[in-house]
């Protein structure tokens, strides 16, 4: 266990300039991809056949390998068929499709309190657009959540239960299969943001959830740029297209094509980075995701202690590895949170993130509106000994 002052064999890190050696923004971007799927990008584009799928006879190799990632993600997700996968750019992307495309005039949408800009940001333009009304489930300064406020907000025009199952700031894992069971029993549609969990935690498209939405950037480990949504066959019947054009499909028709997933496929299609997508996430089907969360656990445990020792650092959140994905944010009453991230880059090459982090929600919940926190968020290749470096860091910061 680590404690305070240079335990004995650590590298402590300390550079001079900028000299980043070690990540500890997961939470933002998974950094590496892996040596499989880099192999995988170089022979697509050293065949230099850079053809659309369903527009030529060339592009039957792009076509297979969407056929390929569709049916990883349809496995992965729990689809009950391939066409269920929707690419997109981002999560982002997928979220604004999904709501803009399900909510209609008068609708009346519950979300929680914890919420990315991803998803409160398209609700409120269609709050002050006057399309919608939206009530902010509260969730205890920890992000903690209780599903049985679901029952006590619904209304007779509540349409939709939008909710991330793990938050970016505070690492709080949600309720999401009791939430979206609970709003299913009420006749609610139900989407999830997987963006912080995809990955690590497992999550199934089961009876209760019409949408997952995902990002292939983080923990799903494939190129930025890259994303998209598992959806049922009631949902797909009840969303519209929020973005039409050409499929290579029912050409002779001005009316986008009703089948999956051309009815929200428009467009070229980003087929390097669906190719990454296919690629990462049949390398994560041949893992044990226990064995990854297990990983996890043990360096966000490791870090939950030692700030436990280091004085003037609060930690947000539940405080236990066990209730969180491993993101830890802290912050110091005597120092900005931006100064303390500068100088872990400048000084001792630990990467972080400090601010708001596109949540204020979040933030608000915690009580961190408006200076924000300084995040710490762990990966794959995060060891015991990174956390160490990053404490006796944090630590030194704070006392000098």
């Amino acid at each position: 266990m680590w404690n305070s002052g240079n335990p004995e064999g650590l590298d402590t890190g300390k550079v001079e300039g900028h000299s980043p050696g070690l990540y500890m923004n997961y939470a933002s971007t998974s950094p590496r991809q892996s040596a499989g799927l880099t192999q995988a990008l170089i022979h697509y584009l050293e065949q230099n056949q850079h053809m659309n799928a369903g527009r030529n006879f060339e592009g039957l190799e792009d076509g297979r390998i969407q056929f390929r990632a569709r049916r990883a993600l349809a496995r992965f997700f729990g689809a009950p068929g391939t066409s269920q996968v929707i690419f997109t750019s981002g999560i982002t992307l997928s979220l604004n499709m999904v709501l803009c495309g399900l909510l209609k005039p008068g609708d009346h949408v519950l979300t929680t309190h914890v919420e990315h800009h991803a998803v409160s940001r398209p609700l409120s333009r269609l709050q002050r657009q006057g399309i919608i009304e939206v009530d902010l489930l509260p969730c205890a300064r920890d992000g903690s959540f209780d599903p049985a406020l679901i029952r006590t907000h619904v209304r007779s025009n509540t349409r939709l239960l939008v909710m991330t199952h793990g938050s970016n700031v505070l690492g709080t894992i949600l309720p999401v299969s009791e939430s979206v069971a609970q709003a299913k029993a009420l006749g609610l549609f139900t989407l999830v943001d997987t963006a912080q969990t995809a990955g690590s935690l497992v999550i199934t498209l089961d009876e209760h959830t019409d949408v997952l939405a995902f990002t292939g950037h983080k923990g799903l480990r494939a190129l930025q740029g890259t994303g998209g949504f598992v959806l049922s066959k009631e949902a797909a019947r009840q969303i519209e297209p929020w973005i039409s054009g050409g499929t290579g499909s029912v050409s002779e028709s001005f009316e986008q094509p009703q089948f999956l997933p051309d009815k929200f496929e428009s467009g070229t299609p980003n087929t390097l980075g669906i190719l990454s997508l296919g690629v990462a996430v049949e390398e994560l089907l041949g893992q044990d995701l226990a064995h990854i969360r297990e990983q996890e656990l043990q360096v966000t445990a490791r870090f939950l202690e030692g700030v436990k020792h280091i004085r003037g650092l609060k930690v947000h959140g539940t405080g236990k590895a066990e209730l969180s994905t491993p993101v830890v944010s802290v912050s110091s009453p005597a120092h900005d949170s931006g100064v303390l991230a500068r100088k872990l880059y400048e000084e001792y090459g630990i990467l972080t993130r400090c601010g708001l982090h596109c949540a204020p929600l979040a933030h608000q919940c915690a009580g961190t509106f408006p200076a924000g926190t300084l995040r710490f968020s762990f990966g794959p290749e995060t060891s015991c000994q990174d956390i160490d470096r990053a404490l006796y860091a944090l630590d030194s910061l704070l006392r000098s």
